[in-house]
């Protein structure tokens, strides 16, 4: 009787200490592998769609493309340009830009000087299918892109 109580005592206790481990699993999220996300970077114009909170529209907005040997390409609003960036996971840094120098009044000028402004800010990214999003360490609104597959002539 005594080995019976003891038995049922002891895989109660295993029971129990089995359950009360399985809840302090680790809640670390597992680091995203770079390959990824540069895989889902690759092969698309990203254009912008949101500089924050701020939603940008009209037919000439920014735009981003990322290439294998670590080089960016794109255009400002008005100026095209080119410069690096160093992807590790989902972190993200980029280099000095180098661009071309038209005149961009108005508008567009401020939308291009806010765009090249936080750029060199951002430091980390997220990519989710046809999106694309930006973040500086201050912001909590990400700068925000799609891609779409465009045509011969679009």
């Amino acid at each position: 009787m005594f080995a019976r109580v003891y038995s049922v005592l002891l895989v109660g206790l295993m029971l129990a200490g089995l359950l009360l481990s399985a809840g302090c699993g680790s809640k670390e999220v597992a680091p995203v592998d770079t390959n990824v996300v540069r895989k889902e970077l690759m092969g698309k114009v990203w254009k912008c769609q949101q500089l924050f909170s701020r939603e940008v529209s009209g037919d000439v907005v920014p735009t981003i493309e990322f290439l294998e040997d670590g080089t960016v390409r794109g255009t400002g609003s008005c100026n095209n340009y080119t410069g690096t960036y160093n992807l590790d996971g989902e972190s993200v840094t980029f280099g000095p830009m180098a661009t071309t120098k038209k005149a961009c009044p108005g508008a567009l000028g401020e939308l291009e000087y806010t765009y090249f402004s936080f750029l060199s800010l951002i430091t980390k990214l997220k990519v989710d299918g046809s999106e694309l999003e930006l973040y500086t360490d201050d912001k909590p609104d990400p700068m925000l892109f799609t891609s779409g597959s465009g045509g011969l002539f679009w």
